[in-house]
């Protein structure tokens, strides 16, 4: 049965007076702790979770805003769940973070913790919603509102992250994956089909260390045989067994069906160049997917993060974050997210990204909310003669040529795409006319030179012109991602990994993430806005006694009086 945690709102600063010296209690006041404790867990939403609860009456729920709360720390320090429970154990600034009151009370086990991570897969595999992206969303409305902040202006990029899973060749993959068919069979079946099994028992790494080199195809055309006999007897049984349909897609994935012979079973092994970067990876991660970039490998997902950049604002936050698998292209999932973009920031109306991120499908997504997108780094090579097209499919397109003998030409609509027809007899002494996109297409008999264009070469062309209309301030806006885009890395181990696997997992850091990001920023703000001060202030500072204190006070004194005198 869903209760709410309301207790902590009650007295809470003076339950603590109590307990601690008024020195102690000044330095918690100013802590990240208790800054987290006002700013997040008193703004979490935890009516939303109900729905992971019974309506009937039973049990109360552990504290929603202390697990929800917790699980932020968590990807914030990069603790385990161990050392998470020690800290609510111990740590006083932890305490105040979730809203305890007191040194004693454990609001909840890991045990709770884990069933909790449990319910909220549960409940995103049947709604497709994850509550945490809700948090994630109102929190960050609310804080843009409460802080003034222009969302007029965004900037966006993508970053890959790997799953924390093992490297499997080909070969130890296909080995692996028969060892964790084995300990799912029953006794009866596990001994009637041994002999398949019982060379590949050992795991796939271990398989692999005693094949000799130059022996790897040979053992892979083999278990062909071994994967075929196998999906055939153990198809019936076992069908609904998550294993079995993990051993079904790598058999699917890495074998093939041919004419059957007499002396060879119907199937092969596919060759290398079929498989796809959507390929099992790893038994451990069933949705992890590969891909390579610069010459680097990974195995994971991609995560996708937007953030404000207007100049008049003071502080920055994160607006949108979204996950895919990494062999998706950033276009697709710019165009998948863009509307989220509006719906939080509806005055959106600039959004900075680099060249990846192109594409007719965004451009069509962004056209009726006038967002224009100002891309940096674009793909592909420049004209070598840049025809000027205006206008849209309603009220018709023109076109004009760089060529100043040429007058501004009115496109017409072809079969399947529109046409612009110039003067060929212009065209004889132009500079450009060995450059030209018109140079297959010219007519003598008609004496025309026909340029063909598409609606997505106007789009296109827009995004690439786009930078040159607005402030040389405003051009470099993008770069300032980066930031972002390394602190998603902050999960990672030492590896170069996070740590964990799994879409929905990666989710949950993903969300996390940009609630803490979000709050830190906050909070490095108003304690620099709140420790600003006037020279005047700083002379009434109550300085400690000390001699270097007592020293620094006379130079700063000094050296004050003597820029007062001088101007």
């Amino acid at each position: 049965m869903f209760l709410p945690n309301t207790t902590h709102k009650q007295d809470f600063l003076e339950v603590w007076s109590k307990l601690l010296s008024p020195e102690k209690l000044s330095r918690l006041e100013q802590s990240s702790g208790y800054a987290f404790y006002k700013l997040i867990f008193c703004n979490i939403a935890e009516e939303d979770f109900q729905v992971l609860y019974s309506s009937k009456k039973s049990a109360p729920n552990s504290p929603v805003n202390c697990l929800v709360a917790a699980l932020f720390l968590l990807d914030q320090y990069k603790w385990s769940f161990d050392t998470l429970m020690k800290q609510i154990e111990f740590n006083v600034e932890i305490r105040v973070a979730l809203g305890l009151k007191d040194l004693e009370s454990i609001p909840f086990v890991r045990r709770t913790l884990f069933n909790f991570k449990n319910r909220l897969y549960n409940y995103n595999e049947s709604k497709e919603e994850n509550l945490l992206e809700k948090v994630f969303l109102k929190l960050t409305a609310s804080q843009i509102k409460e802080l003034g902040i222009k969302t007029g202006i965004q900037r966006g990029d993508s970053v890959l992250l790997n799953s924390n899973i093992g490297r499997y060749s080909r070969l130890s993959l296909l080995v692996e994956v028969l060892g964790r068919l084995y300990n799912i069979l029953s006794p009866t079946d596990q001994q009637l089909y041994s002999a398949w099994f019982i060379p590949y028992l050992k795991g796939g790494e271990k398989y692999v260390y005693s094949v000799k080199s130059g022996e790897q195809q040979i053992h892979l055309e083999s278990l062909a045989a071994v994967y075929y006999g196998i999906h055939n007897v153990l198809l019936t049984t076992y069908s609904s067994n998550p294993i079995f349909q993990m051993f079904e897609r790598v058999y699917t994935e890495h074998f093939k069906a041919v004419e059957p012979t007499d002396d060879q079973i119907p199937i092969l092994l596919r060759p290398k160049e079929e498989l796809g970067s959507d390929t099992l990876q790893s038994p451990d991660d069933l949705e992890a997917t590969f891909r390579t970039k610069r010459g680097t490998s990974y195995q994971g997902f991609v995560a996708f993060g937007a953030e404000t950049c207007h100049p008049e604002n003071k502080i920055d936050l994160v607006t949108k974050l979204a996950l895919a698998t990494n062999n998706t292209d950033d276009a697709v999932i710019l165009e998948d997210n863009l509307e989220g973009m509006v719906d939080l920031t509806p005055d959106l109306d600039e959004l900075h990204l680099d060249g990846g991120f192109g594409s007719k499908g965004v451009d069509t997504k962004a056209a009726p909310h006038n967002i224009t997108l100002v891309q940096t780094a674009i793909k592909g090579i420049d004209p070598a003669v840049p025809m000027e097209i205006q206008g849209n499919e309603q009220e018709g397109f023109t076109v004009n040529c760089p060529n100043p003998e040429h007058d501004v030409v009115k496109a017409q609509k072809a079969k399947i795409n529109f046409r612009a027809d110039f003067d060929l007899n212009k065209c004889e002494n132009c500079p450009f006319k060995d450059q030209c996109p018109t140079k297959g297409n010219r007519k003598d008999r008609k004496r025309i030179a026909v340029f063909r264009f598409k609606t997505q070469d106007v789009l296109r062309q827009k995004r690439h012109k786009a930078i040159q209309k607005i402030p040389k301030a405003r051009r470099t806006l993008r770069a300032g991602v980066e930031n972002l885009m390394g602190l998603l890395h902050r999960g990672e181990k030492h590896t170069g990994k996070l740590k964990v696997r799994g879409r929905f997992n990666f989710e949950l850091y993903l969300f996390s993430m940009g609630v803490v990001i979000n709050f830190e920023r906050i909070f490095r703000y108003q304690k620099t806005e709140n420790n600003i001060f006037t020279p005047f202030q700083m002379l009434l500072l109550p300085w400690r006694v000390s001699c270097q204190r007592t020293l620094d006070f006379q130079v700063f004194k000094l050296l004050f009086l003597k820029y007062v005198t001088h101007i």
